[in-house]
Order: structure tokens, then sequence, then C-alpha cells
């Protein structure tokens, strides 16, 4: 007899909204609701990383991050920033600072009006420091806030020389190639699905650069995640070793006011650590993803 086998979620009935920006871009969202027999969690929001859409979340059907949640109780509301997926914006000259006080909190603001209840936001690496923004400056309101290898490039979270010089690299480069491009062309690149505009990554490679994470209107980031006063969880892996260190990782998310919660996923002999997605898409094929997953969304669970 074989070990016990998990039950994949029954499929769920997905709905496709429009959500509208303060600023009238359309984002789209997935809506889907909390397995059926489910005791109700609340609502979670996820936010994608960058070069990705919502479809990070969703795949495989029956097996996804978002089935995994659905399972534990919440109802899920998977969205496109602009400029991606199915959100419009693609030819505009949108900013890192839309995302912050435009998307995230007009997603957060749909969702808290489709269902009352606990709200967390679950951001994958450009989508959990852009969380931690919006709520640290009062932009959006979420309960908790679950970050998955969101991490922000300043030599103060960084413990070693190499890692820094190699970010600074890519920083000093990548800033001058988008100058001339005008955006980043991922698809052709090969390093996701969605492109991204020169300006947004202009904002990106800035604090390696200037060692300020800071909005175009003077917006200090990094000070307003001292105001972050709900409970953060963050899953790192040693198989990130650039973008999200675990060390790195960590150090970002103490930087919250709040109670911090580190995840950390260390690789074995019969399987390697994840990488950067597999943190997202492992859900079903690596047990110490789900497992780390499962850890975080308990101890989210119990502080709200």
């Amino acid at each position: 007899m074989g070990g016990s086998r998990r039950r994949r979620p029954p499929a769920a009935v997905e709905e496709s909204i429009e959500i509208h920006t303060s600023d009238g871009v359309a984002l789209r969202a997935s809506a889907l609701p909390r397995s059926e027999g489910a005791p109700a969690a609340g609502t979670a929001v996820l936010a994608h990383a960058m070069f990705a859409r919502r479809g990070e979340f969703v795949k495989p059907a029956g097996r996804s991050l978002a089935d995994l949640l659905r399972s534990s109780g919440f109802d899920v509301v998977a969205f496109d920033f602009r400029g991606h997926g199915e959100s419009s914006g693609k030819d505009a000259r949108w900013t890192y600072d839309d995302l912050v006080a435009r998307d995230l909190p007009a997603v957060v603001d749909c969702a808290r009006a489709r269902e009352d209840g606990r709200l967390v936001v679950v951001g994958h690496s450009l989508g959990g420091h852009v969380a931690l923004a919006a709520q640290g400056l009062g932009l959006a309101r979420a309960d908790a806030i679950v970050c998955v290898a969101a991490n922000v490039w300043l030599w103060s979270l960084e413990r070693s020389r190499v890692r820094w010089l190699a970010k600074r690299v890519i920083a000093e480069v990548g800033s001058r190639a988008v100058a001339r491009l005008g955006r980043v062309p991922a698809r052709a690149l090969r390093l996701g699905s969605d492109d991204e505009s020169a300006e947004y990554m202009q904002s990106i490679f800035a604090p390696a650069r200037t060692g300020r994470w800071v909005g175009a209107g003077g917006e200090d980031y990094l000070a307003a995640l001292a105001a972050v006063d709900v409970p953060v969880a963050q899953i790192v892996s040693d198989g990130d070793r650039l973008n999200c260190h675990p060390g790195s990782g960590a150090a970002f998310a103490r930087l919250a006011g709040g109670p911090v919660h580190v995840e950390h996923v260390r690789g074995s002999r019969r399987e390697p650590a994840p990488d950067h997605m597999q943190l997202v898409t492992g859900v079903a094929s690596m047990p110490a993803v789900r497992e780390a997953w499962e850890r975080a969304l308990a101890w989210v669970r119990a502080r709200t």
C-alpha cells in the first residue's frame, strides 16, 4: 500500500474581474473562491513578480499556490500589474511608483469591498516589496503580508561583497541598457513572460546605484517599512543565490515594524533548494516548498 495522497481542491469557478485605478488604468484579475468545505480564512490578494503575470499563481491547475490557498480557506484575487498580462498600460511610461500608489491599493480596496474578514497580500518578489511599501505609506491596508523572495538591492542588506559587486554591475549595466532600449524585452531575452518599461527598471536599479529606495516624489520607501505594523512572513531559499539570498531577504523583512517570521527553505540530497520562481511554482512538485507555505500560512492565521 502506498502512502496517503493529497486531494486536489475541486475545480474553482474563476470569475474574471476588471479593477480601475485612480489614474484610469484597467487591471485584470481572477477571483477564485475557497475550496468547498474549507473554513473561511479570509481573502488573499496575489501580487506577481517582475517579468511575470498572475498566471504564475494558478499553474498547474488544481495543484498551484492559488489552490493551496483555497484549500486553506482563502478566497483568492490574483491580478496583473499595469503593463503585464491582460492589464492595460503596455504602451505607457509606467513606473514603480504607479504600482505602489495606484495598482495595489486599487486591488486591495476591491478585495475588501467583495468580502469582509482577514485580508492577506501575498507578494512574490516585486509584489512583496510593493506590498510593504504601500502598507508602510498607508496606501494599502492589509491585515498581514506574505512575501516570497522579496528584496531590494541595498548594500546595507547584503553580507557578501561578491554578491554586492554582481548587483552593482548588473544595476549599472542594466540602467544604461534600458536607457538606450526604452524597455527590457524580457520575452525576447527569455527572462519571463512580460516586458518592463525603462522608467520602472530605472527605479529597480536605483537602490543599488544610489543607496536609497525612494519614489519620484521623494517618498522614502525604506523608512516607511518601520510603519508596517501587521504580521509579515517572508519565504526565502538557498537556491535563490542573487535575487534574494536568504540572509538579505531575512534582513529586508525584519525592517518591518510588526512581527516578522522567516521561512528558510533548504535543499537536500534528494531535493535541491528551489530557485526564485520555484518558491511559487514548486508548491505541487517540491514538498519542502509546500511545507514552508503551510507553516507561513499557519503563522499568519495565528496572528491576525
